[in-house]
């Protein structure tokens, strides 16, 4: 990537027409998509408020949780895109630990089909030693296996901790997570936008704090809605020359999120990179240029095994998976003690800060 490195100051600035519904940048429908999601959300809340008088109080923390990656389509039909290797991995256990706080409900916009919380539980109860002789990829019905009379299932041995445990959190999130899925850029920035403003708005009107944390995966480059054609591209039209794409940088949307769509949250962007030299400079240019609180930095090859937490005062700590965790696989550790665990509870701490400060 090299979006901070672009000789223009304002290659990523964000046309002021980019939501328009001409379909010049986005297509009508996500705009459409997205109000009406914006609408639901807050009837929602509206409608839980006076539901049960002897429910628990409502949590005055509202977090959205961006997860997975985005697709960048090369034509309106969307057969072709541009596509990253982000699996969700990290936003579904950030869900997980911000929903197990009693003071935080949890909007997730996540990319359709990627990691779900508390599914890779199940899917993580796999042993490595299984992981490498499967014929296939694991799937959560490994979990499970057929009883003798082969009409009913129960859990394999060694499994049933894992899934009961799932089924437990998941009860839970049924009450405390909100899902909201996308999978192109054009419906990642358009449900962005309607998600920060509707938790900006319920936030407020709780007396409470919004927390934005952006750990999905975000193109950085697409072909604006105006320039994409509306069939498949064929192959055979372009079998003796090639196939040539123009596409643009994508503006980038973290400016506006602290400007306009969610000013007084505590927005927390997450940086990737594969050369460990030149990350700590890159978040914290991510926070001066775009005025966040914090950036999670992290290393591709590492990313499991610790993070750094940059911070707009200037301050920077290391966080750690513990020695007792197994790196693999994946999705076994829940709790405070987890990296994950200490990224939520670091977040948390700073949004007290932040919402105390004169």
């Amino acid at each position: 990537r090299r979006e901070d490195d672009m000789s223009s100051p304002d290659a990523r600035a964000v046309p002021d027409d980019f939501f328009a519904d001409d379909e010049s940048y986005v297509p009508k429908r996500a705009l459409e998509d997205a109000a009406e999601l914006k609408r639901e959300l807050i009837r929602k809340w509206r409608a839980a408020d006076g539901a049960d008088a002897s429910a628990a109080p409502r949590a005055r923390t509202i977090v959205l949780v961006t997860s997975g990656g985005t697709t960048a389509p090369l034509e309106r039909a969307q057969v072709r895109c541009v596509d990253n290797f982000s699996s969700g991995t990290r936003g579904a256990r950030l869900v997980e630990e911000f929903s197990a706080r009693d003071a935080c409900e949890v909007v997730l916009l996540q990319r359709d089909g990627s990691c779900a919380p508390y599914e890779r539980m199940v899917v993580a109860s796999a042993t490595p030693v299984e992981r490498r002789t499967f014929e296939r990829a694991p799937h959560a019905l490994d979990a499970f296996e057929l009883a003798e009379d082969g009409r009913t299932a129960r859990a394999r041995r060694g499994r049933g901790d894992a899934v009961a445990r799932a089924l437990r959190c998941l009860r839970e999130e049924t009450r405390k997570v909100t899902t909201i899925r996308f999978k192109t850029l054009f419906e990642y920035l358009t449900l962005l936008k309607a998600a920060c403003e509707a938790i900006e708005e319920e936030a407020m009107r709780r007396g409470g704090r919004a927390v934005v944390v952006l750990a999905a995966a975000v193109s950085d480059f697409y072909v604006p809605w105006r320039d994409l054609p509306e069939h498949k591209i064929q192959s055979a039209a372009h079998a003796r020359d090639g196939l040539e794409l123009t596409l643009r940088p994508v503006p980038k949307m973290l400016g506006l999120i602290k400007s306009e769509w969610c000013p007084n949250a505590l927005v927390v962007g997450f940086k990737l990179e594969t050369d460990i030299n030149i990350l700590a400079d890159k978040a914290l240019r991510s926070l001066r240029r775009y005025r966040l609180d914090a950036v999670v930095a992290n290393q591709l090859t590492t990313r499991y095994d610790f993070v750094h937490l940059h911070t707009a005062d200037g301050h920077s700590r290391k966080l750690s998976r513990p020695d007792d965790e197994p790196a693999y696989p994946i999705g076994l550790g829940f709790g405070p003690t987890t990296l994950d665990g200490q990224i939520v509870d670091a977040l948390l701490a700073l949004a007290d800060d932040v919402s105390t400060r004169p």
